[in-house]
């Protein structure tokens, strides 16, 4: 996860747990669907770990910390989004936006629960 979070974001984690719910729909070459990522007891600023980093880095990375922080939802204590993907299956798109009003929401109005939102149809259900 660490190589994700360094090639899009320039900082790593030294601890947590990242969980991920999704439900993703493809037919004829375009797919439509969401992801919901989960992040748990998340520690980004490691002092021992980043020392030889410098310390714009490791101040950048005390603030991707504390934005974590603040971005937890208190009852799920968790950093939580959703992110709808659509488009063609080489290159979907996502909203910006709505990953962080769902950062938001999460945080301080309605929690994202690591769930599925509809229920499975297909093969076995009559």
């Amino acid at each position: 996860m660490n190589d994700l979070l360094r090639s899009y974001g320039n900082f790593d984690v030294s601890a947590g747990l990242f969980s991920l719910v999704t439900e993703l729909h493809i037919k004829n070459d375009a797919i439509t669907g969401y992801i919901k990522p989960f992040f748990k007891d998340i520690k980004v600023y490691d002092r021992r770990k980043d020392k030889e980093r410098g310390f714009g880095h490791q101040m950048y990375e005390m603030l991707v910390g504390g934005v974590a922080k603040l971005l937890e939802n208190r009852s799920q204590q968790e950093v939580a989004t959703r992110a709808d993907i659509s488009g063609p299956v080489g290159n979907p798109e996502t909203s910006t936006w709505q990953i962080v009003a769902e950062l938001i929401k999460n945080a301080f109005f309605k929690s994202i629960l690591p769930s599925f939102e509809k229920e499975a149809t297909g093969a076995g259900k009559r």
